[in-house]
């Protein structure tokens, strides 16, 4: 039985981003020097659902999941913000299975060396559980980027989203947001250097449909074309 298509949503800025698959030559041009992005997470944190708003500017209704067995890749598309503004050549987005442990997830960045590594946790898990996630993940980064020079000479950015935020309240967004840039600050710095860490994105997000609409995640997006359009990149300490 055929999938039926998510709903698209009207956005209130669809002028300020749009999508685009390239074609002709530049399609070759986008494969060729476009940039590399690799989507990890625990289970369910959204990965898959941010990925298609990436690629295609659809969301999905909430309770809607399809579960990802293996790396997916999606093909090049261009992302462009603003009125003949800035222009993104994405030439694949990598979406990884969260069933796969933290420790195999970070271990992908050297096999697939991204220019952006995109980490997506969800906010209504205790912040305890997404914290120990990402210290695993983290750790492995580090390890990773510190014996693949390759990989770390090749990623330039790294985002973190706190998915699901329509779900929380109160405190925990605050707390949780605290204790992921603690784990970035005690198992990065050194590989990537203090000053880095401590600007690297941690944003807020919701990658289904919701009354919060679609400000968020659209947030994301602008910020995501602006790391990869911007000429500072990480670079060792």
């Amino acid at each position: 039985m055929p999938v039926k298509a998510p709903t698209p949503i009207t956005q209130p800025d669809a002028g300020i981003i749009r999508r685009a698959p390239p074609t002709g030559l530049r399609r070759l041009a986008t494969f060729l020097t476009g940039k590399q992005l690799l989507i990890t997470g625990p289970s369910s944190a959204g990965k898959t659902k941010f990925t298609q708003y990436l690629r295609l500017g659809l969301l999905d209704p909430e309770g809607k999941r399809e579960m990802t067995y293996c790396v997916t890749e999606w093909p090049t598309f261009i992302i462009e913000m603003g009125h003949r503004g800035l222009l993104l050549n994405i030439r694949r987005a990598l979406d990884t299975p969260g069933q796969v442990g933290p420790i195999q997830q970070a271990s992908l960045v050297a096999r697939h060396r991204p220019h952006l590594l995109i980490i997506v946790l969800d906010c209504s898990k205790t912040v305890d559980s997404t914290v120990q996630w990402l210290s695993l993940f983290a750790n492995r980064l580090d390890t990773v980027l510190r014996c693949n020079r390759s990989a770390r000479k090749r990623l330039t950015r790294l985002m973190v989203l706190m998915n699901k935020r329509d779900k929380v309240g109160g405190r925990k967004p605050g707390l949780l947001k605290e204790g992921i840039r603690q784990v970035l600050m005690a198992n990065l710095s050194v590989v990537l250097g203090k000053q880095l860490v401590e600007s690297i994105p941690i944003l807020e997000c919701v990658s289904v449909q919701s009354p919060l609409g679609t400000a968020l995640i659209d947030e994301v997006i602008k910020e995501l074309i602006r790391q990869l359009t911007s000429t500072d990149h990480l670079s060792n300490p």
